[in-house]
């Protein structure tokens, strides 16, 4: 094998040799202690031929995190309800619309809701629960709430390939006999980051 040709900075400290394998021919670049920066041929393989082109073949471990990000809504058709009972707690409202994750690349899991109530002293939570492991992933809560979010980067229990919904639960009842709760609407948003 040839000897590497050797480029030194202005102080004279070599930076970076370049070799040319023998047998293949292949061009490789080095960091001054050796450390293999990169194949020319290699790189070069993801052009068209003279490299003038966007870059073809990026490999997945290439990619930056989160070099790609798609947010994905999921309006829930019969979250709109009315009159629901807010003079005692539990749940009031579960969708019938049931959504399946996929958590190859998910990076959030997030809630939006406006919903309203007859009388102010009680609390509603609406909720995105995994129905397999019947934990909440995230939730907004309050007396009412107006285009209210909230977003969860803890994935540990969705559970992959299964199912969730969405469910409204009185937290605190109101002390008014006949109380209610609407809820306008909700919206459930997986967040991907292709890195």
């Amino acid at each position: 094998m040839a000897k590497k040709l050797e480029f030194e900075d202005s102080d004279g400290v070599v930076q970076r040799k370049i070799d040319i394998d023998d047998t293949s021919k292949e061009v490789t670049v080095y960091a001054g202690d050796e450390t293999k920066i990169m194949s020319i041929e290699k790189h070069a393989s993801r052009h068209v031929s003279g490299g003038d082109d966007p870059i073809s073949g990026l490999t997945y471990d290439q990619l930056a995190t989160d070099t790609i990000v798609i947010e994905v809504p999921f309006p829930v058709p019969d979250s709109q309800q009315s009159g629901l009972a807010a003079d005692s707690t539990g749940v009031k409202w579960t969708s019938v619309f049931k959504g399946r994750w996929n958590k190859r690349h998910l990076k959030k899991v997030r809630i939006r809701a406006t919903w309203s109530a007859s009388n102010t002293d009680s609390e509603t939570k609406i909720a995105v629960k995994d129905i397999d492991s019947g934990n909440d992933i995230v939730s907004v809560s309050g007396n009412a709430g107006t285009d209210q979010e909230a977003e969860t980067t803890d994935l540990a229990n969705v559970t992959d390939g299964k199912l969730f919904e969405v469910y409204a639960e009185v937290t605190t009842a109101s002390g008014t006999s006949g109380a209610t709760f609407d809820i306008s609407y909700v919206v459930v948003e997986l967040v991907y980051g292709i890195s």
